[in-house]
């Protein structure tokens, strides 16, 4: 698996909007599904990593949080023909990765410089 720096992914990452995105199936885990323990004590994670891939436009990673004990936040940016986009990737160690669209003023200023200096780099 070598996601590229850009990518949105994750373990058994959801898709917040089918019209502008495909899932692309990553890695798929083990045996783990036929786990006795799967639902109870099993913490090897038993189905795959998840990519989102716009149908149009493209992704920019702008950083993520990563507090101890806490899920790591990694804020991106959809770019489709000047409309701008923004997402919440939610990767907790032991549980499903989650993307939803959040807005602009939810997005960390650090975030959103990020967004401001590639566009100038563009």
């Amino acid at each position: 698996m070598n996601p590229d720096r850009n990518d949105l992914f994750g373990w058994q990452l959801n898709n917040p909007d089918q019209d502008i995105f495909d899932v692309e199936i990553m890695e798929v885990f083990g045996e783990c599904r036929d786990c006795e323990q799967a639902v109870y004590g099993c913490t090897m994670p038993c189905e795959a990593v998840r990519r989102l891939v716009p149908k149009e436009g493209r992704i920019i990673k702008l950083g993520h949080e990563n507090e101890s004990g806490k899920a790591k936040l990694s804020y991106f940016a959809l770019l489709n023909q000047g409309d701008v986009r923004f997402i919440l990737l939610r990767t907790p160690d032991y549980l499903w990765a989650t993307a939803s669209y959040i807005s602009h003023e939810q997005v960390p200023a650090w975030a959103l410089s990020k967004l401001n200096h590639g566009k100038e780099a563009a």
